[in-house]
């Protein structure tokens, strides 16, 4: 599952399943929050339209960034049942198990370096599989 979230002034997509935490421009904050897996090759005109006061090639640009990081399994993974804390600062992983656990509907599998970061905001939701 891949989270958007916003912490310190800074941009983020968080895929839960492989564990990437990645800053975000503006730009491509506003490209994931209309795109939804599988993503197309070539960026949709649907795409282009909504982000028309952007420079064509920097949408062009960083669509085919974004769709790298998708083919190269860095987003959009698809999910397996497991959530994998990010390997960042603990003020930021908590800040992005927080975005992901308003995002759950079912209980995950907990892995990564902060286990006990993600089970002390999940377990209260009920959200750790067991």
């Amino acid at each position: 599952m891949l989270v958007l979230f916003k912490h310190n002034a800074k941009k983020y997509a968080y895929d839960t399943v492989c564990g990437s935490l990645s800053v975000l421009t503006l730009l491509e904050y506003r490209m994931l929050e209309a795109i939804h897996p599988p993503m197309e090759p070539l960026c949709p005109t649907a795409l282009r339209y909504e982000l028309a006061k952007y420079d064509s090639s920097d949408v062009e640009e960083n669509y085919e960034a974004l769709y790298e990081k998708a083919a190269n399994g860095v987003i959009f993974v698809a999910d397996d049942g497991t959530l994998r804390v990010p390997d960042t600062d603990e003020d930021t992983a908590r800040a992005a198990v927080f975005a992901a656990a308003e995002r759950l509907t079912a209980p995950v599998r907990i892995l990564g370096e902060r286990v006990s970061l993600a089970k002390e905001i999940l377990a209260p939701k009920g959200l750790i599989a067991e």
